[in-house]
């Protein structure tokens, strides 16, 4: 029975380790994917702002270059692709295939709209997705004692106000109202409880709201030239769902694999990002842009059902640091051209703490985008993202009585196309 018991809390662990640990597409978790304006450029103006409503979500503070009233919109699609490559080993599951393209594609909206309320104070608000997985292996494949499907999803609303200090300073501040929830599953070892048992299999779903913070400032420090920088404060969600179990007949009866509530810390890291945007021209603007994100908070993962079952995971992440460069070319009277880069490390330090949900690894992105004018009032903006991730090694074992090992390579990349409408009057 102590090993059944160890069994089960390792199934929770390893499905609860995706609450922190989604497959996204910046290092980590994160969702860069704010609007399509900003993908252009690769997201290196996040802290200076696009000059429409939609930037106030990288920095509340940029506000003050919407006058009168703006809105935007848009949806950016996702296409990742995840592949396991053939050599690859699970000390438990067997040869049963390599899971097939675990890269689940998916739309993420955004919408924002700012309000100038007298000369120096604007309000607004926005609705994005700033962390996000999905993800899904073959029902029978190797590493199925790690994961099979992962889905989580984290919506922001984001009320903001912004005040100009003077005429070359602005604050900003949003409170970040959350919803987070998840749906998980994996398989459990039966075979290894009670011979020749078909696997079992557990599903874990949870949700809950929590509230942070964000502070902005910006400083157009001359004519050409504004510096911004902005702090988003972690967000801590206690998730809180039920563990539903399916166990072949011999084992269904025991009281570890009963269905039971479930609950989960989930620690959203703190960031700080910074941007210098400099005009050259009348039509040339470039960007430099720095991403701090507090990704060393993720220690360790505690998990808790019923009658007392609980366990740790240990994970270690390491900070990480993203760097940015990008600019605009208006090249005709309505038209305008964009162009970026970015370097974007790995939190996670080695093949050990690298997991199947989680195979992430050192990401590069080359963003083009292009802006239309349609009128004085109305814009629209595409961007298209690649991101080139290193290859990445796994040799992650999970935490239980009877440990499974799954050593091999990744392969990924992730395409992403974004669309916006902006609205001034």
């Amino acid at each position: 029975m102590q090993h059944l018991r160890k069994t089960t809390l390792a199934a929770a662990v390893s499905l609860s380790t995706a609450l922190m640990a989604g497959q996204a597409h910046a290092a980590g978790f994160a969702l860069m994917e704010k609007d399509a304006t900003g993908l252009g450029q690769a997201y290196a103006n996040l802290a200076t702002g696009n000059g429409e409503s939609s930037g106030l979500v990288g920095n509340p503070a940029a506000m003050t270059q919407v006058d009168g009233t703006a809105f935007s919109g848009g949806v950016n699609y996702v296409m990742p692709s995840f592949e396991l490559q053939p050599g690859a080993t699970s000390s438990g599951g067997g040869s049963n295939g390599l899971g097939g393209d675990a890269g689940e594609s998916a739309a993420i909206p955004n919408a924002s709209i700012v309000h100038q309320i007298n000369e120096k104070t604007r309000v607004g608000m926005a609705l994005t997705v700033p962390f996000g997985l999905a993800t899904k292996y073959d029902e029978g494949w190797l590493g199925r004692y790690h994961a099979i499907e992962s889905h989580i999803e984290v919506i922001d609303i984001s009320p903001s106000v912004s005040f100009d200090v003077t005429p070359a300073w602005t604050v900003g501040a949003s409170i970040n109202i959350q919803r987070a929830e998840a749906k998980l599953t994996s398989a459990i070892h039966s075979s290894a409880l009670a011979p020749g048992q078909s696997d079992g299999r557990v599903e874990v779903e949870g949700d809950d709201w929590s509230v942070g913070y964000s502070l902005g400032a910006l400083w157009q420090a001359s004519e050409a030239t504004r510096i911004g920088v902005t702090y988003h404060s972690g967000i801590k969600h206690e998730l809180s769902g039920d563990a539903d179990y399916t166990m072949p007949a011999a084992l269904a009866a025991l009281p570890n694999f009963a269905d039971s509530p479930a609950k989960a810390d989930l620690d959203l890291p703190a960031s700080v990002a910074a941007s210098l945007t400099h005009e050259f021209s009348d039509t040339l603007t470039g960007s430099f842009g720095l991403l701090w994100t507090g990704w060393s908070s993720f220690e360790e993962l505690k998990v808790e059902q019923s009658g007392g079952r609980e366990s740790l995971t240990t994970e270690n992440w390491d900070d990480t640091l993203r760097v940015a460069m990008g600019g605009e070319w208006g090249f005709a009277p309505r038209w305008t051209l964009r162009a970026g880069a970015a370097y974007d490390p790995t939190p996670v330090p080695s093949a050990a703490f690298r997991t199947a949900r989680l195979p992430d690894a050192d990401r590069t992105w080359g963003s083009i985008g292009l802006g239309y004018a349609i009128n004085r009032h109305w814009s629209v903006d595409v961007g298209y993202t690649h991101i080139w991730l290193n290859d990445s090694s796994i040799n992650n074992t999970t935490e239980s009585s009877i440990p499974d090992t799954l050593q091999g390579q990744y392969e990924a990349e992730v395409d992403i196309l974004g669309l916006q409408v902006n609205a001034r009057f």
